[in-house]
């Protein structure tokens, strides 16, 4: 969540930030909807050649790995989603441990402290013992992919992806 406000309006942004996380109905239909959405747009992203492509690279050199995912995920996640999955998603992950307030610019440090504490007062502490994370690290895997799609044209497409330095190289 994200919002960008002058410093008059700090205190009612931050009121309608909490208000959305604390406070947000998820409303059936509106899933419905929203899923429905989703999935168009899932289709327009597979007509974008640069989208595809893309993909298709992460996909291939991070294989079965988060990083070789797609950012929207596979259509029968979306199509299979409920209002229970959202919910439960919300309480198992909106919690004090799992969540950043950060601001940036013409900000007063002890003003939007009092107000995060003011507005967050309600949101609710961890109810699962902590979280193990996987210590395997996704790793690049030189590989090739040819993928054939009549419907993008008569042109061919290509990239080539490679593991770069890693950050922490001399």
């Amino acid at each position: 969540y994200y919002a960008k406000a002058f410093k008059k309006d700090i205190p009612q942004c931050v009121d309608i930030l909490s208000d959305i996380l604390l406070n947000s109905t998820i409303d059936e239909e509106a899933v419905q909807m929203e899923k429905h959405v989703i999935l168009r747009e899932m289709e327009e992203v597979e007509r974008q050649t640069e989208e595809v492509i893309f993909d298709r690279l992460h996909t291939t050199a991070f294989r079965d790995s988060p990083l070789g995912y797609t950012i929207l995920g596979p259509e029968e996640n979306i199509r299979n989603m409920t209002r229970e999955h959202i919910l439960e998603y919300i309480n198992r992950n909106y919690t004090s441990d799992r969540m950043v307030v950060a601001a940036a610019g013409d900000v007063d440090h002890k003003e939007l402290t009092a107000l995060v504490e003011k507005h967050f007062a309600g949101l609710p502490q961890p109810k699962r013992s902590k979280i193990i994370l996987p210590t395997e690290k996704p790793f690049f895997c030189g590989s090739e992919l040819l993928h054939r799609n009549d419907d993008m044209g008569p042109t061919a497409h290509v990239a080539v992806g490679f593991e770069g330095v890693p950050w922490k190289s001399p």
